[in-house]
This record gives C-alpha cells, structure tokens and sequence, in this order.
C-alpha cells in the first residue's frame, strides 16, 4: 500500500506554541528527498525551514504563507508516487477528525524547571529537563545569549539524559558580576554551580564564548567532563572574534541598530526575527549588563585567554567540534592546529549558529557523541 506521511508544523523550542508559514521551497506535485528544505516557518523565536520527513512527492498544501497553526498541526503531504488522490484526502480526513492541539500553558507545551544555585557568591540560573537519573548533559552558552540558546536542542537531549542549561555570569537571570571576565573565573564560577548541584560527572556542551569556558572546565577540573562538545568555539581560530559584533551588541540601543548586528550570528539574515532582537534589547536593558558585557568583550579580543587555552587543549583526550567555515563572530577553527582525540564536523549551510540554523544535523550529533562517551 502507498505510503503516505504528513508534514506537521514543527516544535523548535520548549516554548514554541504555534508557527507561521513564510513559504514553501516545493510546489504541490514536486518530488522531494528526505531531509530537503521544504518549508520557511515563523516562530517567536527564529524563521528556519522545515524538511520534509521522507521522500516522495508533495501531493498536498495544507497550509499557505500567512497562516498560522499550533505545534503539531497538518501543513502538507508527502506521499508515494503511486499514492492516489483519494487516499492523500482520506488521510488529510481522518488527520484533521483526530488531531487535537497541545493544551498551552504560560511557559509552553514543555517548559525547563528554573532555579538559582550559589556558586561561590554569585547566584547562578540554570533550567532542567529530562529525567533525573544518569549524566547530566551541561549546556553553556555564547556571548550575550542565555540559557534559550538551546531551545532547539533541549527536546533532543532530555529525550536520552538529563540536562542543566546555564546561565553564565552576566547573562540571563545570573548575576552580573563576571569578575575579571576571564575563561578560568567563567569556568570556576561553572564548576562551583554543577557542585552545589551535586553534579561530579557531565557531558559539556557549549557554544561560542560558552564553548572556550567548557574547554577551560575540562583542563581545570579534572574528571568533570565525560565528554566534550565545543560548537562554534571562541579562541580556535588563527582570528581573534568580531570586535564590530561584540562592540555592536553593546552600543546598540535600537532594534533597528541591533537587527544588523544580530544578522552576522546566521548565514540566513531572515532567520533573525523581530522578538529575537526584541529580546536582546530586553536584556541589555538590564542593571549591569552593558558593564559585564564590556567586560568580556574586552577579554576576549585581548587575547590571552584564547592563547592560554589552545595550548592547554592537549590536556583534553578528546572532543567533538561542530563549526562553519563561515562563522563571522569567531571564524572558522583552525583544524591543523587540533589536538590529537579531537574531531571536528562541518555544518553546511550554518554561520555562527549552527545549533539553531541546522538543529537536527546539530542535534544527532550531540546525541550520538553523549550516547557513546
């Protein structure tokens, strides 16, 4: 029998409520592979594109540009070639009789338990998901970003083990004393906040800024990390970051002087939407922020930390880098200058993040490094 599979509207984000179709890469009686770009889809959050599930031929819109549905809705059909009409409205039928929209509350379909910890004198955010047993998987995020970088991912994650995203100093709903801003007091204050946890053993993840302070916690805290993953990593690269980003996150006061600068972190500048800046400007407005930021902006184009830390990296045994060749906030690693033990995968397709950008490719690589660490 003819196999016939619909397309639903996609949940990127444990906050993600519903999306709206931008517009369609296919038209209805295309033929498409597993994992093409079938779809622009608008959320709060970010515009990404929706691939299709499997091969096969478009037979169906369901939903055009414009229209917003809930997480989980039908927005297409692709079926076999030799599917017949009949069969793609007498599926489409039966689906729209038996679907039933998530019941939403304020925080979403999913939402991570927040709380703050005390790690040496600073008050730390962190959120959790998944179950409560086993290795933890850490999540560390980039400048000016915060535990909400991961949304993307943590569905994913918590699906196979436990997960802590945190708010780094300076950021989010931590404090906003970074202290001498450097990647060793980051890391510490990190480290201070997973033993309050009681957390002896993770899988780090971090990103950007958050992925040179994984690093640091792995080198400096010996036995923590279980394993390593660094995404778009600051200090890698034989470039120093983007001082017109970092500088431009700092001094914008407007969204429409912070969109542009916020487009560099993609490949796709459409990808960055109203409520992303919106949220930016939020916490920037935020006592102490634009002084931390300042902070580590003025450590990281300084320099040494990121020297410092290249060449300890031989002390990790291994780890798994995932980068873009080009990434225009802090380049593309430099792969000959790896340690040995290190692994690096490119994201076509991606700027400077990728977890976002191409969040099921980012997303079966974490999966598969934790499940085989």
């Amino acid at each position: 029998m003819p196999r016939v599979t619909p397309v639903k509207m996609p949940k990127w984000g444990l906050s993600m409520q519903e999306g709206t179709i931008v517009a369609w890469w296919k038209e209805e009686g295309a033929e498409v592979a597993e994992g093409e770009d079938l779809v622009d889809i608008e959320t709060s959050k970010i515009t990404n594109v929706c691939e299709s599930p499997v091969a096969g031929v478009l037979t169906k819109i369901v939903a055009g540009p414009g229209e917003a549905l809930p997480v989980g809705a039908l927005i297409g059909v692709v079926a076999d070639a030799d599917a017949s009409q009949a069969q793609v409205e007498a599926f489409i039928a039966d689906f729209q009789m038996n679907y039933v929209p998530p019941e939403v509350g304020d925080e979403g379909v999913e939402v991570l338990k927040f709380a703050t910890v005390d790690a040496g004198g600073k008050t730390i955010r962190v959120g959790r998901s998944g179950p409560e047993e086993g290795t933890p998987v850490v999540l560390i995020h980039g400048y000016s970003g915060d535990l909400n970088s991961w949304l993307f991912n943590i569905g994913a994650l918590s699906a196979v083990a436990p997960v802590i995203a945190v708010d780094l100093p300076g950021h989010g709903g931590s404090s906003k004393d970074v202290g001498d801003g450097s990647l060793t007091s980051l890391a510490d204050t990190v480290a201070a906040a997973l033993d309050t946890l009681g957390v002896a053993e993770a899988h780090l993840i971090g990103h950007s800024l958050g992925a040179a302070v994984a690093a640091r916690l792995a080198i400096d805290h010996t036995g923590l990390a279980r394993s390593l993953t660094l995404i778009a990593p600051f200090g890698l690269s034989a470039a120093g970051p983007s001082e017109e980003f970092l500088t431009g996150v700092i001094d914008a006061q407007r969204a429409r002087d912070l969109k542009p600068v916020m487009e560099m972190l993609l490949a796709d500048p459409a990808m960055v939407t109203k409520g992303m800046v919106e949220d930016v400007l939020k916490f920037k407005r935020t006592d102490g922020v634009e002084e931390a930021l300042s902070a580590l902006r003025d450590r990281m184009v300084e320099g040494k930390d990121a020297a410092t830390l290249r060449a300890d990296l031989p002390a990790i045994p291994s780890a798994l880098v995932i980068a873009s060749r080009t990434d225009r906030i802090v380049g593309a690693p430099d792969e000959t200058a790896l340690p040995r033990g290190f692994t690096i995968v490119w994201i076509d397709g991606a700027g400077h993040m990728p977890q976002l950008e191409k969040a099921s490719e980012v997303n079966n690589l974490l999966v598969n490094n934790i499940s085989s660490s």
